[in-house]
């Protein structure tokens, strides 16, 4: 089950990611990691099956909960879309067992680092059956390079 009390962040999917930065920076008073570049980064979604796709990413320092800011060449992260918060991101255990789990209640995967016969990888998109509500499934096997990257 999903333990809301590990949500890490809440993701927002940006056009320019650097403008983002200073943006928010600005406005919020946030400090940021630095920016990372993942390319390739395999990445699956319905629409476009498996590929790799190029993503920046950064995370607000401090927290509990980060502010990730992502800028992506894939259409799941079309900026067109209406604006707002995308997701959010929460560490599971088990990402494979998890999202099956979402997936029997109803909820629909939306995207992946691989496609959901091959288990999803470490992250892992779905949304809730009203289509109100995007979760970024984490690995925890992830964790230890997000804490290093954010030097937590």
């Amino acid at each position: 089950m999903i333990d809301l009390s590990r949500t890490h962040h809440t993701g927002i999917a940006v056009p320019d990611i650097d403008r983002a930065v200073a943006d928010y920076s600005a406005a919020l008073g946030l400090t940021f990691a630095p920016i990372r570049d993942f390319d390739p980064l395999p990445f699956w979604t319905p629409e476009e099956g498996a590929r790799e796709i190029s993503v920046r990413a950064t995370y607000s320092l401090g927290g509990p909960i980060h502010l990730e800011l992502v800028q992506g060449n894939s259409s799941f992260y079309d900026t067109a879309r209406p604006a707002g918060a995308r997701h959010i991101g929460v560490w599971v255990d088990d990402l494979p067992a998890e999202a099956d789990r979402l997936v029997a209640a109803g909820w629909t995967p939306r995207a992946a680092n691989l496609p959901p016969e091959q288990g999803y990888g470490a992250i892992a998109y779905l949304t809730s059956p009203d289509g109100g509500l995007l979760v970024e499934l984490i690995s925890t096997i992830l964790k230890p390079a997000i804490d290093e990257w954010l030097g937590e």
